[in-house]
């Protein structure tokens, strides 16, 4: 029997199967990920059919070879004794089966293949298996989106492909550059026909980076039961719960107690570069677009745009009914071109067999496209970090790299300067006093000991780091090529005065002046650092010095200024004398009592005192040391610190008397003492010199000799010579 199918212990032969197709397919540049199909109507008079299990295999054989394994999904009943099987190959069992997703920081795809798989078995090249993957996928929960869809963001982003083995074992490989075998002119039916595509003039690729920052959304506010999974929209990290307590969490879900509250995390900031490769050209722009390809990154932009390029160079279809020989979409075929009558090299893309005697297929296949080869493709593996000017050589196998140039950080905002002390205030009075039982007038005029300044505040941090540039550039190994690191900038003293912009970096003809700067900074995937961001912490305040009041005695009280520590150290204000002490003289004819107080010390900053007071008058307010250099390469420099607050100045109160029951004849006025200066706000800090950072991989050199097939067999011309590569 040629045909036969086998189910759940059942046979079906002959004139027991009706009709049946099987559909196959496969997307050359692995933009999706489409299951293979079996249909089949047999004939049975076993009712038991249609009480099936889904995902049961069904087995279907071609003159006692095994052509395809099918999960069964359906089984319908069409008539008093016909049966309707549909099956799809292991792909489609990934339909209905949710992932979480989550960042992805270099996980290879081995590891983030069987997190998406599950239970569904696969194998997956070696060459493949530690492909380092960069970037985010969405919670995927069928029906709007399931395994299946994040496993084809693996894939894309990889450049590999899935044949399903007769054993129902997913593998994953990249397709094969060689002949895998020929359609002839005697396999063709009638009736062939070819498609052409429009000229896609261009490809544009967008690559991924999500940062972690420091922003917190509120995820859930609510009544939550025991178990409940919230999934957020984009993804989050350090999540934090009140009200109920988090059981498990990935970027994308958290598991939960029950309880009543909040749940909120902290954002990941999403950057998006294009990366453009040119295709064709044309009087009229056709441009090819990927936006949503979340595991597009840095490393393996470039390889995505090549491939993609590649594949829409290739703009003729050849469509035709043929006998079908065992060929799987992606296999490489020598075929006839049934107008240009002669052969040709072309890529299947997908098969729809009719069961029959004979195996009939519908097969389209596309001219001239050759599969890119892992190993082949520009996916960047490795990085250098350059932080000194010189020159850089091309390793060898290295025909391309990714430069990314940051200039030198920017320095920070210097502090606010402190002010000065304030004057004191001027009063007076009069009373009659009573002495050795006599009537006295006196009178009083004086000044309060002055106020303290205003303590200077910190200074900002730069808002951005150096700027960055990044481009790709074509090399040959062994070049060497100039590099220039730029100087971070530096921080300059005074009242809040900014920084200096930082240095350009330049590699050959890259400059980072052709870039942008970035708050953010620029995340480096490979390692996890992040370079260019903007300055880490603002300055210190200042401190005030001390101050003085009157109290009801006509006393001048005063009461010592805010230390500062700094670095673990404890700084002071100025030194000063303490309370004053009235003075009377007492004489027959009158009363003279004399008060002051001495000024203030002015206000510490941060790695100095503050000034003492000198001879009544207020000290001087501490202009405070530089804080540290940045040292992360093109971070901006951090904030200066404030000045502290200039001294108080000292207060003076006199007392005059003149003879019994008379007014004063005359009044000593008081005289000012000087307030303290402030304390200069302190420099900025230095930002960090700049750096380039080199993406490349080292490409596998392809032996030259006998071109041979999947099989390990020699291709031969059509004349029958063997053909050297």
């Amino acid at each position: 029997m040629k045909n036969k199918i086998v189910y759940d212990g059942r046979t079906f032969e002959a004139t027991d199967i009706k009709s049946g197709q099987i559909h196959l397919a496969s997307s050359l540049p692995s933009m999706k990920l489409e299951p293979n199909t079996f249909t089949a109507v047999v004939k049975s008079e076993d009712k038991s059919l249609t009480e099936f299990t889904r995902n049961t295999p069904l087995y279907y054989y071609y003159r006692e070879r095994l052509v395809c394994i099918s999960y069964v999904q359906t089984v319908d009943r069409i008539g008093p004794n016909k049966y309707k099987f549909y099956g799809t190959s292991a792909i489609g069992r990934l339909i209905e089966q949710p992932h979480a997703g989550g960042i992805y920081t270099g996980q290879t795809a081995e590891e983030v293949i069987t997190d998406i798989c599950g239970p569904v078995p696969f194998e997956i090249k070696n060459v493949l298996k530690k492909i380092k993957l960069y970037g985010w996928l969405p919670y995927a929960n069928p029906p709007k989106r399931s395994a299946r869809d994040n496993l084809v963001q693996v894939l894309f982003a990889i450049g590999a492909a899935i044949r399903t083995d007769l054993d129902g074992v997913l593998r994953i490989e990249g397709l094969w550059d060689g002949i895998s075998g020929t359609v002839g002119r005697d396999k063709m039916y009638t009736g062939a026909n070819t498609e052409y595509d429009g000229i896609v003039t261009q490809v544009i690729v967008t690559e991924h980076q999500y940062v972690p920052w420091t922003e917190e959304k509120q995820l859930f506010e609510g009544t939550a039961q025991a178990g409940d999974v919230i999934t957020f929209d984009e993804p989050m990290h350090d999540l934090v719960a009140q009200g109920f307590t988090i059981q498990a969490s990935g970027a994308n879900w958290a598991r939960v107690s029950a309880g009543s509250g909040t749940l909120t995390g902290k954002t990941y900031i999403h950057n998006t570069r294009q990366v453009s490769k040119a295709v064709q050209e044309a009087n009229t722009p056709n441009v090819k677009t990927v936006e949503d390809a979340t595991l597009v990154s840095l490393a393996n932009s470039t390889a995505v745009a090549n491939r993609l390029a590649d594949y829409y160079r290739c703009r003729e279809r050849v469509d035709s009914a043929v006998v079908y020989q065992g060929e799987t979409p992606g296999d490489r075929l020598a075929t006839y071109h049934p107008f240009d009558k002669t052969g040709v090299a072309a890529c299947l893309e997908s098969a729809d067999i009719t069961l029959s005697n004979t195996l009939k297929a519908q097969e389209k296949l596309l001219v001239g496209y050759v599969p890119p080869q892992i190993g082949q493709t520009a996916i960047y593996t490795r990085v250098e970090v350059l932080t000194d000017s010189g020159t850089w050589a091309v390793p060898e196998g290295v025909d391309q790299i990714r430069v990314v140039c940051i200039g030198g950080g920017p320095g920070g905002t210097s502090g606010h300067s402190g002010t000065a002390g304030g004057p004191g205030v001027t009063y007076q009075g009069s009373k009659d006093r009573e002495y050795n039982g006599n009537i006295y007038k006196t009178a009083w005029k004086g000044i309060t000991a002055g106020v303290p300044g205003t303590p200077g505040q910190g200074g900002e941090p730069a808002s951005y780091g150096g700027k960055i540039f990044s481009g790709t550039m074509e090399v040959t190994p062994g070049q060497n090529i100039q590099v220039v690191i730029g100087a971070g900038g530096k921080g300059r003293a005074g009242d809040h005065v900014a920084g200096d912009n930082g240095g350009d970096t330049t590699f050959g003809e890259f400059s980072s002046n052709n870039g942008s700067e970035s708050p953010f900074g620029y995340l480096e995937e490979i390692t996890g650092k992040i370079y260019a961001d903007r300055g880490e912490s603002s300055g210190i305040a200042g401190k005030r010095g001390g101050s003085s009041t009157k109290n009801t005695s006509h006393v001048m009280e005063t009461t010592a200024g805010e230390n500062l520590v700094y670095n673990g150290v404890t700084y002071t204000p100025g030194a000063y004398n303490g309370t004053s002490v009235p003075i009377q003289t007492q004489t027959e004819s009158g009363l003279y009592t004399y008060s002051t107080t001495q000024g203030l010390g002015g206000g510490p900053a941060a790695g100095k005192n503050g000034g003492s007071q000198s001879g009544g008058n207020g000290g001087r307010g501490a202009t405070p040391v530089a804080p540290a250099a940045a040292t992360v390469r093109g971070r901006g420099g951090n904030g200066g610190h404030g000045g502290g607050a200039g001294g108080a100045p000292g207060g003076r109160e006199t007392y005059w008397g003149e003879g019994k029951n008379e007014n004063p004849p005359y009044f000593s006025y008081p005289s000012n003492m000087s307030a303290g200066i402030g304390g200069t706000g302190g420099p900025g800090g230095d930002g960090a010199p700049g750096c380039v950072i080199i993406y490349y991989s080292i490409k596998k050199k392809e032996p030259s000799g006998q071109l041979i097939d999947k099989n390990n067999r020699m291709v031969l011309d059509r004349l029958g010579r063997r053909i050297i590569v």
